[in-house]
C-alpha cells in the first residue's frame, strides 16, 4: 500500500509540474494524465488479493498529500472545480490501470489453464 501512495504522489507531482511547464492558465485535456494507470498497474501487480482496491486506496490517501504538496507552489494551483475534476480523473486513470492488469490476468490465465 505504502508503494502504490508512494508511486501515485511522484506520478501526480510530475504530471502536474508538467502542466505548469505548458504555461498553461487552464486546464485543459491533458494526455498525460495517463501516466498515472502505471501506479495502477504496479499496485495490482504488487497485489494479487485485492488489486483495484489497493490502487484506489493508495490514491485516495496520496491525494491530499498531493495537494499540500502543491500549495505550496501558489502558481501551480488552479480554482477549486477545476482540482476537483483533475483529482477525481487522477484516482480513475489510477483504478483503471489496476483494471487493465486484472484483466490481463484473466485472459493469460484462461490461455494458460487451456
Amino acid at each position: 500500500m505504502t508503494g502504490s501512495v508512494v508511486m501515485y504522489s511522484i506520478v501526480f507531482l510530475v504530471v502536474r509540474y508538467g502542466m505548469f511547464l505548458g504555461g498553461d492558465a487552464t486546464m485543459q485535456a491533458c494526455p498525460t494524465l495517463l501516466m498515472l494507470t502505471i501506479p495502477g498497474a504496479l499496485a495490482a501487480l504488487t497485489s494479487k488479493e485485492s488489486p483495484l482496491t489497493v490502487a484506489v486506496l493508495g490514491a485516495l490517501l496520496a491525494t491530499p498529500i498531493c495537494l499540500v504538496i502543491i500549495h505550496c507552489y501558489p502558481e501551480w494551483c488552479y480554482d477549486l472545480v477545476q482540482e476537483l475534476a483533475f483529482d477525481t480523473s487522477a484516482v480513475f486513470w489510477c483504478g483503471s490501470g489496476a483494471l487493465l492488469v486484472m484483466l490481463l490476468r484473466t485472459i493469460f490465465w484462461h490461455s494458460h489453464n487451456r
